[in-house]
């Protein structure tokens, strides 16, 4: 194992100590914890109705040859993978552009 360069461990700290970074590290977290929610709240929720409402989810749908428990199960599937596409999106974009401008300035 290597030992990291000083101006490695310089550059960690003046980033750490950068109310900037704290900023992006409790946005990230903040965003982070939201979109949890919403996926575990989506989760529990279709569970929920499949132990506690099975006639609403045997329900047929249309033609009478799909049930809501389908339509609702592909409708969760599509949302979280809607709140992943998101997610990234966002990381990409601001949380990447925000680290890259602290990275970019000059030690002091």
């Amino acid at each position: 194992m290597t030992v990291p360069p000083a101006h490695d461990s310089a550059l960690e700290a003046r980033i750490a100590a950068d109310p900037r970074y704290v900023a992006l590290v409790r946005d990230r977290q903040r965003f982070s914890w939201i979109l949890t929610a919403i996926t575990v709240i989506a989760y529990t929720s279709f569970i929920s109705l499949i132990a506690f409402d099975k006639p609403f989810m045997a329900r047929p749908i249309g033609n009478g040859t799909t049930s809501m428990a389908v339509v609702l199960g592909v409708a969760m599937l599509i949302g979280i993978v809607a709140i992943t596409i998101v997610y990234v999106v966002r990381a990409n974009g601001e949380f990447d552009r925000r680290l890259a401008e602290l990275l970019a300035e000059p030690a002091a």
